[in-house]
């Protein structure tokens, strides 16, 4: 037995929160905007590719800071740990791997494509966002930086926009921290913790301790398991401690690092006390780096000073004069920009020149950034080292704040049958038209012409046309509203 009855109406889905519907005006706009940006990327020789947006997680995570593993959409299906990306330059990088490390040197890579970042949603921050951008690969020295920088600067300013550069270097934080006898998670905590300094967050050092450095009772008892391991011969050591792993269940074979680095990893930890005044030390330095902040004529003569007197290397200063030098033949004048030694970016595969870029007259709304990053490849299973550089930004928030006009919707035109047997005609000169290139609906509720008059107009159409069964048309220019009569 069949019903009749129409059934009840469900409640809506509501859309998900950090997440944005684009309507049709919007998305011509953004469009207009990605179309200027991929043309400058490919005028100046980069190729546009195309990676997936679901990766393996450990793609993200060897070398992502705490931030960003924060923000991973990750999840299991079918015994595969999988993620959404959150950024591009690990996919390209792992591309580079799969497929063109037999290529001549340097490649240049653009793309564009969704990324998925879970983070507190706010004005012009989503959870899914359009990142443009490209990466520079092969490309050592200040050239290459140059080359990245100056192609963020002049696609705003081609898109009406006055770009103001924060410019970082953070070799200068990892000489020092190398320089401690610190544990790794203890130099990632200090860089993630320079960032947020850098931004006027306040970070509470005394209560990170324990959990950076371990109790004191700990300590103590690494210090007296290290003085009774000491008298046996790394082999034997290094053999005693691979057995210990694998007797209380921890994987060694599965691991994206081979046995032995492992070993070496915990007998690294062991050679090392959980020395808290080291922490203090180098907090009290990546502090002070996080607060010299200026344009390079005062921030030069700072860090040079920092730099004798903590005795680092001085070759981050050589390579930021290097970079200005070049950006200023680029065009880009040093009232544009501003130095800022303290800058980390949250992630950590930089190894070099960092950079963001902000509106002139909005340095709290980041456009783009980016930044060197050498290891990164061979951390990826890149069979040699490749010094590479790139950038990317919000195609969402460049294009809220770009000058082009807005892009108008395609006149349209409505086709229309007379009667219900005229269909078939009424297909044939919309097909006509679409032909020559107009853009053209057809009516498929069988309207009368007063209703399908009411509707183009509401809807925005500039003509109406109405088809009967021996092929003559009505037309009606809605702009002016004047009408005639044509045969097919």
């Amino acid at each position: 037995m069949t019903s009749n009855s129409t059934p009840e109406s469900l409640p809506p889905l509501e859309r998900l929160r950090g997440m944005q519907d684009v309507g049709p005006a919007l998305f011509r706009r953004r469009q207009a905007v990605l179309r200027r940006i991929l043309h400058i990327l490919e005028r100046h020789g980069y190729e546009v590719i195309e990676t997936p947006i679901l990766e393996p997680t450990e793609l993200f995570l060897r070398k992502a800071g705490p931030e960003r593993i924060a923000q991973l959409y990750a999840f299991s299906f079918r015994n595969r740990d999988i993620a959404l990306r959150p950024e591009h330059t690990a996919s390209v990088l792992r591309y580079y791997v799969d497929a063109r490390q037999n290529d001549p040197l340097p490649l240049r890579f653009a793309y564009a494509g969704p990324v998925f970042r879970y983070e507190r949603p706010q004005a012009g921050r989503t959870r899914q966002f359009t990142e443009v951008g490209c990466e520079l690969l092969g490309a050592p020295g200040a050239s290459g930086d140059a080359e990245v920088i100056h192609l963020a600067v002049e696609i705003l300013q081609s898109l009406g926009i006055a770009p103001r550069i924060v410019l970082g270097h953070v070799g200068i934080v990892l000489d020092f921290l190398q320089r401690l006898p610190l544990r790794q998670r203890a130099r990632d905590w200090l860089l993630w913790t320079m960032e947020r300094l850098r931004k006027g967050q306040d970070v509470d050092l005394e209560a990170e301790l324990p959990a950076l450095t371990g109790s004191a009772h700990v300590a103590q008892l690494t210090r007296e398991l290290r003085e009774k391991l000491h008298p046996l011969q790394p082999e034997e050591l290094e053999r005693l401690v691979l057995t210990l792993l694998q007797e209380v269940g921890i994987q060694t074979s599965n691991s994206s690092r081979a046995p032995d680095e492992i070993v070496r990893g915990v007998l690294a930890k062991l050679e090392r006390s959980a020395d808290q005044q080291a922490l203090r030390h180098a907090f009290a330095f990546v502090r002070e780096l996080a607060s010299i902040s200026g344009p390079p004529d005062d921030v030069l003569p700072e860090l040079h000073r920092v730099i004798a007197r903590y005795e680092l290397d001085a070759t981050p200063l050589r390579q930021i004069d290097d970079l200005l030098e070049l950006l200023a033949a680029y065009g880009v004048a040093s009232q544009q920009i501003v130095l800022s030694p303290g800058m980390a970016r949250g992630l950590h595969y930089y190894t070099g020149i960092l950079f963001e870029v902000y509106p002139e007259n909005d340095l709290g709304r980041q456009l783009c950034g980016g930044g060197r990053y050498d290891d990164l490849a061979q951390l990826l299973g890149a069979r040699a080292p490749l010094p590479a550089c790139g950038f990317s930004g919000g195609l969402e928030r460049i294009a809220d704040l770009a000058s082009l006009p807005d892009v108008p919707a395609a006149p349209r035109l409505l086709v229309a049958a007379a009667q219900p047997e005229a269909l078939a005609r009424a297909e044939q000169v919309a097909e006509a038209l679409r032909a020559q290139g107009a853009v053209v609906e057809l009516d498929v509720r069988q309207r009368s012409v007063s209703a399908n008059r009411r509707y183009a107009r509401r809807r925005g159409f500039i003509q109406l046309l109405v088809v009967d069964v021996s092929g003559s048309v009505q037309h009606w220019d809605l702009r002016s509203n004047e009408e005639r009569e044509t045969d097919e």
